[in-house]
């Protein structure tokens, strides 16, 4: 008897558990209906904080393993030219020389913990002169406020004041970008970000304006292509109507530009290109690729998946027409337009 008077017991407490669960789920119905009007129901408002959980599990990805872009024939002739400059080239050496010439502030305000390997590239072995160099950058960004322009679109979770500040560099750069000067488009074969930069479409006379609105895309480049293949390099497709050579990238990004295709440069440019091509640095010259013509045709190519290229990068479908406010205000930092 003692046994079907607990058995009761026991079945009035499941029944006012139940009574109980219904009515909380019905107090939830209630508050999602007011906070979120557009929901019918509970499965609807589930589904979308679901949703919303597998959006910002995305956005939070890992990026993939770091891949170095430096090849074998790369390093051997940075050695010989450190060699033939009195210095020996050793990455790891280096390296450590670098870091234990930064001070505890330098070393927090580093792009990314392969900065000074870079740098050390970049000078062939002169530990010196990448120390020297690697200071004044990371003093560059300070000043220049790149970490502002990095987030200036992004500003979840940012102080009022703050806020203030970069709202008004996203109006700036939004200004800057309105005719689509400079913006990133897809990848190459192997995952490196493609910018477009066509100075014939500038729209501003203001030259510090336009150095952010650059930097903001050389950064962003630099963020397509670390998410997308984990390498450091960047493509840039230079469209060359309206050239001007006033028209040149910052100098504190060593080591970040795989190449630059130079498409249907005037004659003015090329006659020029030939009398300073003997005074820059073989590594360098490596770089810069001109395409004209069935040799250039065939270059893009190679690189490139054409069908996916803008027009003036060879390519041979029509794309969707470049909308800044897409691209500046929808579009993650870590991702090109169009993707």
């Amino acid at each position: 008897m003692t046994f079907i008077r607990s058995r009761s017991l026991m079945r009035g407490v499941l029944l006012r558990t139940e009574e109980n669960r219904r009515k909380e789920e019905e107090h939830q119905r209630m508050a999602i209906c007011i906070t979120h009007p557009s929901c019918a129901s509970l499965t609807e408002w589930a589904d979308e904080q679901r949703n919303d959980v597998a959006t910002s599990t995305r956005r939070r990805k890992e990026p993939p393993a770091v891949v170095d872009d430096c090849t074998d024939l790369d390093t051997a002739r940075r050695k010989e030219i450190a060699k033939s400059h009195g210095h020996s080239y050793d990455e790891q050496t280096g390296v450590q020389i670098i870091l234990d010439a930064l001070t505890p502030a330098e070393r927090l305000h580093l792009a990314d913990e392969r900065q000074p390997l870079r740098h050390y590239r970049a000078e062939k072995g002169d530990v010196q002169n990448a120390i020297r160099k690697i200071k004044s950058t990371i003093q560059w960004r300070q000043d220049f406020e790149v970490d502002d322009i990095k987030r200036c679109f992004d500003k979840d979770d940012v102080p009022l004041d703050d806020r203030k500040k970069l709202d008004r560099l996203a109006n700036i750069i939004a200004d800057e970008n309105a005719t689509g000067k400079i913006y990133c488009r897809g990848y190459d074969k192997e995952g490196r970000a493609i910018l477009y930069l066509t100075p014939g479409r500038e729209n501003s006379q203001h030259e510090y304006n336009n150095m952010r609105h650059l930097v903001y895309h050389l950064e962003r480049a630099i963020a397509c292509t670390r998410r997308r293949s984990g390498r450091e390099k960047v493509c840039i497709v230079i469209g060359y109507q309206g050239f001007r050579l006033s028209n040149a990238p910052p100098g504190h990004y060593p080591e970040r530009m795989y190449r630059a295709y130079i498409c249907d440069p005037p004659l003015v440019f090329r006659t020029f290109w030939n009398i300073i091509r003997h005074f820059i640095d073989p590594a360098t010259l490596e770089k810069i690729a001109f395409c004209t013509g069935k040799e250039g045709e065939r270059l893009l190519n190679r690189d490139f998946d054409t069908t996916k290229t803008e027009r003036q990068a060879g390519g041979t479908k029509a794309l969707r027409v470049f909308d800044s406010t897409e691209f500046l205000f929808e579009t993650p930092f870590d991702s090109t337009f169009d993707e």
